[in-house]
């Protein structure tokens, strides 16, 4: 019952591994985002979480959810605006589809690569 959090009066309670795989379809859907960074740590928790090592970390506070996403992007992609549209792109998915409060969506640059062009 740990990863369900009540978020507002009116008894919504949402799955925090829910808000996970929104944030990391949002990230994903971004141009110049190659992947949300995959942990190669595996611990015993990440065997009973699926979403432990995926890239995205949310945490519950009394003024909203605070996200962190950890993304790999493209060498030839400008930084600044492929966050601003990650940013972006999580902050609607996430309101238009559940009853949550957004304080901070945090990306972090763990890695660039080349994009394989097929």
């Amino acid at each position: 019952m740990s990863q369900i959090k009540k978020v507002n009066d009116t008894n919504t309670y949402i799955n925090k591994n829910m808000v996970v795989s929104i944030v990391s379809l949002a990230t994903k859907e971004i141009s110049g985002v190659i992947d949300v960074y995959q942990s190669k740590r595996l611990s015993l928790r990440s065997l009973f979480n699926k979403n432990i090592g995926k890239g995205v970390k949310i945490k519950y506070t009394q003024f909203g959810v605070i996200i962190d996403i950890y993304v790999v992007v493209d060498t030839e992609c400008e930084v600044n605006d492929v966050v601003f549209r990650i940013q972006q792109n999580v902050k609607n998915s996430l309101t238009s589809l559940l009853p949550i409060k957004i304080k901070s969506i945090n990306v972090h640059i763990m890695d660039a690569e080349k994009k394989d062009s097929l």
